[in-house]
């Protein structure tokens, strides 16, 4: 379990290597107060841990500016 965070959400990823070698990379958004979790499963194979970690990463913190700029036009 790798864990982040990204503006005040938490990212839990998890690796997983398939049978032919690649690897995915499953990841879940974890909101405070209460510890609201989403969970995104891999959808994409990457041929090194590494690769698919960084996509992971990088997708999770996409997932997390898109629901915060999502949740400012509501405000408004």
């Amino acid at each position: 379990m790798i864990q982040a965070t990204h503006k005040g959400v938490e990212i839990e990823m998890e690796l997983h290597q398939l049978p032919h070698g690649n690897w995915k990379c499953d990841y879940t958004l974890i909101k405070h107060p209460g510890r609201i979790q989403t969970l995104h499963h891999g959808d994409k194979e990457f041929p090194t841990m590494d690769l698919a970690r960084d996509y992971a990463l990088q997708e999770a913190r996409d997932a997390i500016d898109q629901a915060q700029a999502n949740d400012s036009t509501k405000s408004r």
